[in-house]
């Protein structure tokens, strides 16, 4: 600091005469390694001339491109900064505005008010009783150049930053209620107002919206924003309907198919409405399962593709999936050539897949990569998305020596992830050790759960070590890695300093699918954890608290949920609509929804309650859904939930949140549609658009069978898709099918493919009649998961009939594409299965959960330990386990109660919940079931744990908690020095050490 202040005047003074490049670099790299405390001294001593020329240098990096390695830590210097003078002047406040995308959520509600808006601009604001804007007359100027300043660079905030500063502007001590707020401020704030709450938000009024009119179609509204746009600027009576979408922009995305056809008709392929809404589908913001979509492929069809030119059909890719295979075969090969660059990304159908493969590309056969081939060219290989056990396989076929180079390691990418834990036992120094912990966790393929176990064990031993061994570590170790400090143990979470919790919240705030990656009680000790830090117990958890939480929130348990003021729970629905919520805290949210400080009893709901609740309508529970009246539910407002709730289960962060089934609850939502009004009234009977807004399943047999055939045709990749779909329905639509196509023994190969698991309603005879010969239309069926045993033993025999082979000729492509129905076969007859062929098949097979009784899983099992297979279980590494999945099922008890600890955490964990409970409860002891990684204890299912003993269910509850003792491992609890977490840092968690002088 004394050479700071020595030097800086004079590089001041370049800075600001010259502005010399080499002078601001000297003060950022100064500043940026400067320790935290001497930095925090700095920018508290406003007296000393060091301070002011913290203040100059940050007024100059305001106006500079920052790299990305110093953008965190500008973020801290602005935010001590912001604190220390929230009373800055505009024109510095504006000089600093560009390091605004830099700050953490949590300094962003901590805004003062002072920083946002001067006294004269409050001062200025509509005062009670003046109405000038609701009668159209000039306002007063404001001077809002601050949330100007905002605005500029909005561009390069995340969406959470944008949502944080649209909550801060409603602290009521600046600019009031939204209904008061004048046309220049909304004119200010315009990019975070589609970041406002959706309850807020429906405060706008319709003047206050029509005085943006020409700012909404470039401000990024989400479906609820714009649905309330769109009910002020839409004004039907316009002539010129084309030339008002045309202004609605990318808004015109979110009308309904009646305002579209009242304002232009859609009737020209290419015309612009129609190329604006395909533009609509191909970001995602129209769902191509939707009403509107069905309105646009009914043009295209009544056209006729093959008017349009190539390049012109390209820009229909984005609804290709909904086209029928009728429309396609009527297109030219030149045609289908075109557009198959434009459907990379595209969830094409199998029958599709397979009309392009007949028309346009030869049939190749599989190329089998040669393991020795492979790595004698590992860098050509070194990028590939290995699987875990292909990893480990080629890890020992390169046979690693283990004085190898951390830079060798990094050289072989992905390959490095099969690293055995042996080689990791053997690394010495602890600073190389922590490294290669590092770049393991850095891959993009994740890190195995028993290479995870064996990185935390080793690190148990190492934690006794003397304190000089950790001060060899450079600062090459300056980027910690996220993944590896959120997949803390969970019996280190509570012994977490308060710093150390406040960084793992930020990191869970911009890395959500880390979090989701994790256990649910991990993810729950993680939460508890967080709010603990946050606001101690028996006290209110405020806005801030919530905001700082971010997706942990959904994790909290039932009675830290209740610890949440209401009306800030209600200021928080449009937030927790993108969170995955876990079991305890969807079912209090459910129950909290209906209280009246929320939305109150659902019996009394309107639209608007409907569309704050958005998805979250599917946390009531189902008796609650059912009271919602009918007129709250138009068909747009159905449409829309119902596609915002598949959008969330699509989603990265959906899938990984997973969640319970919710096929009773969507049937109590659209049941004001489906049901008749009274009960002396018909069952109404659906077509393709009422069934696009609403879902297959949720229609009855009778009401299916009813339906115009060319609805049905045009809804048949619809009802194929549908798992909702029972048995009386599947046999109503396949129906409905036989109509369309003729006996189930004309069926084409294309048309198998395209009905999918609407073959389920075919009956036994039906089912025979069926060409199963072509190798696409026999995976289709071995893809389907519901089928009788009877229909698994009518297709695998008529297979092999048609086919002429016996069962000993399949080869591995064959027993591949029987999937599922390879339970169809008997014991005897699967015995006969080549176990070559069948160890190939092994990693398809093994991801299904097959419908195969335990005897013949037995005898798949055996297959693979037979010559050609894999040899003798004993032998067995980690990686076969892994590769052969659910088939483990079957190896024999007495082989399963030798495993040791790296086999039995090589098995995956729906092989683990698919073992029989009693054959579970036999083969495991409690020393096998606590070395369990916690990803595979979780997978125990209560079946399984009810068979167990105490002991077991100790040991399988000990293995999901990561470390709560149990009774033998409790002579071992030293080696983690657990006595000495309140001591200095090297007697943490090693990763966490570093955390104060690293991060």
């Amino acid at each position: 600091m004394e050479l700071l202040a020595c030097f800086s005047p004079v590089l001041w003074d370049l800075l600001q005469r010259e502005k010399s490049v080499w002078a601001l670099q000297i003060l950022v790299q100064a500043y940026l390694h400067m320790p935290p405390e001497n930095l925090q001294q700095l920018v508290l001593s406003a007296e000393r001339e060091a301070a002011q020329g913290f203040l100059t240098l940050m007024h100059f990096l305001g106006q500079l491109q920052v790299p990305p390695s110093e953008e965190q830590a500008l973020g801290r210097l602005t935010a001590l900064l912001l604190q220390r003078y929230p009373r800055l002047t505009s024109q510095l406040f504006i000089d600093l505005s560009p390091l605004i995308p830099f700050l953490a959520v949590s300094d962003l509600m901590r805004f003062p008010p002072s920083l946002l808006a001067n006294d004269s601009v409050q001062q200025s604001c509509r005062e009670p009783g003046d109405n000038s804007l609701e009668q159209g007359q000039g306002l007063r100027p404001i001077a809002l150049p601050r949330l100007a300043a905002i605005r500029d660079y909005s561009p390069g905030m995340r969406p959470e930053q944008k949502e944080a500063l649209a909550r801060r502007l409603l602290a009521p001590e600046l600019f009031g209620e939204v209904p008061a707020w004048p046309q220049e401020l909304l004119w200010a704030v315009l990019p975070l107002l589609p970041h406002l709450p959706l309850e807020n938000f429906l405060q706008l009024s319709p003047h206050q919206i029509q005085a943006l009119e020409d700012s909404w179609p470039a401000a990024g509204l989400g479906p609820g924003h714009a649905r309330h746009v769109l009910r002020s600027l839409v004004n039907q009576s316009v002539q010129d309907g084309e030339e008002q979408v045309r202004r609605l922009g990318p808004l015109a995305c979110f009308l309904s198919p009646e305002e579209l056809q009242s304002l232009v008709p859609l009737n020209d392929p290419m015309g612009p409405v129609e190329r604006g809404l395909l533009e609509c589908a191909a970001n995602g913001t129209l769902s191509p399962q939707g009403r509107v979509a069905y309105e646009l492929l009914g043009v295209l069809r009544s056209s006729g593709g093959a008017v349009l030119s190539p390049r012109e059909l390209r820009v229909w890719a984005p609804l290709f999936p909904q086209l029928g295979l009728r429309f396609l075969q009527e297109l030219s090969e030149p045609q289908l050539r075109a557009m198959l660059p434009a459907l990379q990304g595209t969830s094409v159908t199998p029958a599709q897949a397979l009309l392009l493969l007949e028309r346009l590309l030869p049939r190749h056969g599989l190329l089998q990569l040669d393991s020795a081939a492979l790595l004698a060219d590992r860098r050509r290989y070194r990028e590939f998305p290995w699987s875990e056990q292909q990893a480990q396989f080629l890890w020992k076929k390169m046979q690693v020596p283990t004085n190898l180079t951390l830079r060798n390691l990094q050289a072989m990418g992905t390959l490095a992830g099969g690293m055995s834990c042996e080689f990791l036992q053997q690394i010495n120094s602890m600073a190389d050790f922590l490294e290669v912990v590092y770049m393991i966790y850095q891959l993009p393929t994740g890190v195995r759960g028993s290479l995870r176990a064996c990185i935390w064990a080793e690190l148990q031993q190492r934690m006794t070590m003397p304190e000089p061994e950790l001060a060899t570590l450079g600062p090459e170790l300056s980027g910690l890695d996220t993944k590896l400090l959120l997949d803390l143990p969970v019996q280190l979470m509570d012994r977490l300093s308060n710093e150390s919790i406040m960084l793992v919240i930020e990191l869970v705030r911009g890395a959500p699918e880390q979090l989701l990656a994790l256990t649910p009680l991990h993810r729950a000790a993680l939460a508890e954890r967080a709010l603990q830090n946050l606001a101690p117990k028996e006290t209110t958890v405020s806005r801030e608290v919530l905001e700082t939480l971010g997706p942990l929130i959904g994790f909290l348990g039932i009675e830290s949920t209740r610890r949440v003021p209401l009306q800030i729970l209600l200021a928080h629905l449009s937030q927790l609509q993108g969170f995955c919520l876990g079991e305890p805290f969807a079912t209090e949210l459910g129950w909290l929804l209906s209280q009246e400080p929320i939305l109150g009893k659902p019996e009394l709901w309107s639209q608007d309650e409907v569309e704050q609740a958005g998805r979250l309508v599917f946390m009531l529970p189902t008796e609650a859904i059912s009271l919602i009246p009918r007129e709250a539910l138009s068909p747009e407002t159905l449409e829309r939930l119902l596609e915002k709730q598949q959008i969330w289960e699509q989603s990265r962060v959906g899938q990984l949140c997973g969640g319970p089934q919710l096929a009773s609850k969507k049937a109590a939502l659209v049941a004001g549609v489906v049901r008749p009004a009274a009960e002396d009234l018909p069952e109404p009977v659906p077509n393709c658009a009422d069934v696009r807004g609403t879902f297959p399943a949720a229609w009855s047999a009778t009401q299916i069978a009813e339906m115009e055939l060319s609805d049905f045709e045009d809804c048949l990749a619809l009802f194929a898709g549908d798992p909702g779909l029972g048995p009386e329905e599947l046999r109503a639509a396949m129906g409905k099918a036989k109509q369309l196509w003729g006996p189930p023994r004309g069926f084409r190969p294309e048309q198998i493919l395209q009905l999918g698991r609407l073959l389920i309603g075919l009956g036994e005879r039906e089912l025979q009649e069926l060409m199963l010969v072509d190798w696409g239309v026999l995976s289709t069926l071995g893809q389907i998961a519901d089928w009788s045993s009877i229909q698994l033993r009518v297709v695998v025999s008529s297979f092999l009939r048609q086919s002429g082979r016996h069962v000993s000729h399949l080869d591995f492509l064959h027993l591949t594409a029987l999937g599922y129905t390879l339970c169809g076969l008997r014991p005897e007859e699967l015995q006969h299965i080549s176990s070559w062929e069948f160890s190939q098949a092994a990693l398809f097979l093994g991801n299904l959960h097959l419908q195969c009784s335990e005897e013949q899983l037995e005898v798949l099992a055996q297959l693979l330990v037979l010559p050609g297979g894999f040899g003798p279980v004993s032998n067995w590494g980690p990686e076969i386990f892994t590769e052969i999945g659910t088939i483990a099922a079957g190896i024999p008890d007495l082989a399963l109660s030798a495993l040791l600890q790296e086999q039995i955490q090589g098995l995956t964990p729906l092989a683990i919940s698919v073992i029989p409970a009693p054959k579970f409860a036999v083969v495991f002891s409690p020393t096998q079931l606590s070395s369990l990684t916690s990803v595979q204890a979780v997978a125990v299912t209560p079946e399984q744990m009810a068979f167990l003993s105490p002991e077991q269910r100790r040991a399988v509850a000990w293995a999901r908690h990561e470390g709560k003792q149990s009774p033998e491992q409790q002579s071992r609890s030293t080696a983690w020095g657990l006595q000495n977490w309140s001591q200095p840092c090297w007697t943490l968690a090693l990763t966490i050490c570093f955390l104060g002088s690293l991060l």
